[in-house]
């Protein structure tokens, strides 16, 4: 099952407001950026992705007019870059959203976008409305044996320096 990324908003004060605001993100390959790249990368308003692409699409016409590259070296560049942007197009969104305050506040696993909301408002509203946790007191160590330690490894017995 595919995992989704929960991202909210930066805090302004109410929680409950922040949950509904949340953007989920898929991890997964995004087809989009593979088939549409640099109209991809305008929809989901990645400015300097999108000035990245078309500075190395420069460069790259300006070595096929001054070398004159072979179509199929062009073929290889352009589908390079498009797989590149399918594997990492949506880390590139949750990156932008983290510079812009945006916390991750969850990994959801659900079959579809609908099922992956409907997942994580349960969570978090129950976690909204639940008491606060108590953490339950630390255990005391156990003891140490005494003698001599097993030694795993070339040296039978361990000896002190």
């Amino acid at each position: 099952m595919p995992f989704y990324t929960v991202m909210t908003p930066p805090p302004e004060g109410d929680r409950r407001e922040e949950i509904e605001q949340a953007r989920l993100i898929p991890e997964h390959f995004a087809w989009g950026a593979f088939l549409l790249t640099g109209l991809w990368l305008l929809g989901k308003r990645l400015w300097l992705a999108t000035l990245i692409l078309v500075l190395v699409w420069a460069v790259v016409f300006y070595l096929n007019s001054r070398f004159g590259l072979h179509p199929t070296a062009l073929g290889l560049i352009y589908w390079s870059i498009a797989v590149f942007l399918g594997v990492e197009g949506n880390n590139l969104v949750v990156r932008k959203l983290t510079r812009q305050g945006w916390r991750p506040a969850d990994v959801v696993e659900a079959r579809t976008l609908a099922e992956a909301e409907r997942r994580y408002f349960e969570r978090a509203l129950a976690g909204e409305a639940a008491l606060p946790r108590v953490e339950p007191a630390p255990t005391p160590a156990a003891p140490r044996p005494s003698g001599p330690l097993p030694i795993i490894g070339l040296f039978p017995e361990a000896r002190g320096r």
